[in-house]
């Protein structure tokens, strides 16, 4: 007969056990802690760390917030504090260096590009993929941006200008039919569907009719962005779900499937172009191979290369994540600080009318014809600008070294152990770098050197700054641009909170930042609440 388990050995154990995690804890707390004591920090005690001033910061803003305005909030309220300093949010995550200084910025990521931090690499692995350019580092990183840079270069994209304008023309008709039904809407998922559009057209030569159909790649997509936690989520629940690595798996699935078919349907359409002799414009896809295959000796084949196959599909993932990111959330934010301000509204639609002529109907045309108009907008650059000042869609999050610490006003400040955060919303809202900071001036990117609304050099970092850099910044532009010329001449989109919140039954009427219901929200990354709600109208102007 087996001896029964005494329960109290088995408790003893248990409690031996407990007891060695506690001490382990509280030697690690005490290390972290002692470490932080005398580097700047906001208010911070021996037990918490800023995890307190941390809560605060959140309860300051409405729910779901953007992390990325609560370092600027904490200076707000701590003056004393420099442009560059610690928070201490360990055990919830590393502690990190707060950087809202450009030139303190450029010493991690220019005069030494610091590797992308593992937070950065464990929240984007489960949409991406490995592969993808935002996390790969080294002569890996190097290969493919080079691989990939001829077909983003700004002369190339402007001989894939038509096919834009045709999936913008398709997204002015969806926003005639909302129009016509006076319904709400949400304006970012409409222009995401179009981004998707134009990323297929640009990058495969595909049509992935994501605005007029539904799409199991837009699908896929989106679904894992919902089901992606909040970097330093402190929902246990939310964080460890063993139910969303299910879903991972499934949603990677089907959209490594589908993007797969994508590319050998292309490939099989390059060699049939090539067997004719075919004068159109390659798609970024095309560019890369001819470079990949180039750059690895080898020739084109019968099949398209596995390993090229293997990365262009993370590669394409990130690029969708990117339309995602800076074309979806930044036109929305376009045409609510342009609600805001109708003179600048007016300013604009001036200067298309002066390029383009007043008959709306000519632009798509026009443009199709003479991309490069595109470049004779200034004010339209400059709105763009300043739009992205601020609400600028991300930032790098960068690992710290042991040799590379960061010396600002004669101070040294070590970065190893460290999450070091260059925070661009935090830079592009300081008002001893930009006058007025908190208003839309988008004249501040017209103005000469000298002029005192001049952007400081490196200050305005919405692309980042140096060798990783965004790849797809001048699509972002070009995109944005033929978004805004056709559309703000001829509708009123104005926001439709109030009404959303009807709708659903709350009253969201306090969920402000200065008074104003479109804040940022992180899903995967900076994006407008409720995903925009909107109303529109078909426009008359005098």
């Amino acid at each position: 007969m087996a001896p029964d388990l005494n329960s109290g050995s088995v408790a003893t154990a248990f409690g031996v056990l407990a007891a060695g995690f506690l001490i382990r804890f509280i030697v690690l707390l005490y290390i972290h802690r002692r470490r932080m004591r005398d580097l700047p920090k906001p208010p911070w005690n021996s037990i918490f760390g800023n995890l307190p001033t941390m809560g605060k910061a959140s309860a300051a803003f409405p729910p779901r917030t953007h992390p990325h305005a609560f370092p600027h909030w904490i200076r707000q309220q701590h003056p004393e504090l420099p442009p560059v300093f610690y928070v201490d949010i360990w055990p919830v995550a590393d502690p990190m260096l707060i950087i809202a200084d450009p030139a303190a910025a450029a010493q991690i990521t220019i005069q030494n590009s610091l590797e992308k931090h593992s937070s950065t690499k464990e929240y984007v692995y489960p949409l991406l993929g490995e592969k993808n350019m935002v996390t790969l580092e080294g002569k890996e990183w190097k290969m493919w941006r080079g691989i990939f840079n001829p077909g983003f270069a700004s002369g190339h994209l402007m001989s894939l200008v038509g096919g834009m304008v045709s999936d913008t023309v398709r997204f002015t008709g969806i926003l005639s039919e909302y129009a016509a039904k006076e319904k709400v809407f949400g304006l970012e998922e409409a222009v995401t569907r179009l981004t998707v559009d134009i990323i297929g057209n640009v990058v495969l030569d595909m049509s992935l009719e994501a605005q007029t159909s539904e799409n199991e790649l837009v699908k896929a997509f989106r679904d894992q962005l919902q089901w992606m936690p909040l970097p330093n989520d402190i929902n246990l629940f939310r964080k460890y779900n063993p139910m969303k690595w299910f879903v991972y798996r499934a949603n990677s699935r089907i959209m490594n499937r589908y993007l797969d078919k994508l590319l050998e349907q292309r490939f099989a359409d390059r060699q049939q172009e090539e067997k004719v002799n075919s004068k159109r414009s390659k798609p970024i896809i095309d560019l890369a191979l001819d470079t990949y295959l180039k750059e690895t000796g080898q020739t084109g084949g019968s099949a398209l290369p596995w390993q090229f196959k293997r990365s262009a599909i993370d590669h394409f993932k990130t690029f969708l994540f990117a339309g995602h990111d800076t074309t979806s959330s930044t036109a929305c934010f376009v045409v609510h600080l342009l609600s805001k301000h109708p003179a600048a509204l007016e300013k604009l639609c001036r200067e298309h009318d002066e390029v383009y002529g007043s008959d709306t109907s000519k632009t798509a045309e026009a443009i199709t014809d003479d991309p490069h108009s595109l470049n004779r907008l200034p004010y339209t650059l400059a709105v763009l600008k300043e739009v992205l000042r601020l609400f600028p869609p991300a930032s790098t999050v960068r690992k710290g070294d042991p040799n590379t610490p960061i010396l600002f006003n004669g101070k040294e400040y070590p970065t190893d152990g460290f999450m070091l955060w260059p925070v661009a919303y935090g830079m592009h809202r300081r008002p001893d770098l930009w006058p007025n900071a908190e208003d839309f001036i988008p004249e501040r990117f017209l103005v000469k050197e000298g002029d005192p609304l001049f952007p400081p050099k490196g200050a305005w970092r919405p692309f980042e700054y140096g060798p990783r850099n965004c790849v797809g910044q001048e699509l972002a532009y070009i995109e944005l641009k033929i978004f805004m010329v056709l559309t703000l001449r001829n509708f009123d989109i104005r926001p439709a909170y109030a009404e959303q919140d009807k709708i659903d039954g709350k009253d969201r009427s306090t969920h402000t930042i200065k008074g104003d219901r479109a804040y940022q929200v992180l899903i995967a990354t900076a994006k407008p609440i409720l995903g925009y709600p909107s109303k529109v109208t078909k426009r008359r102007r005098q």
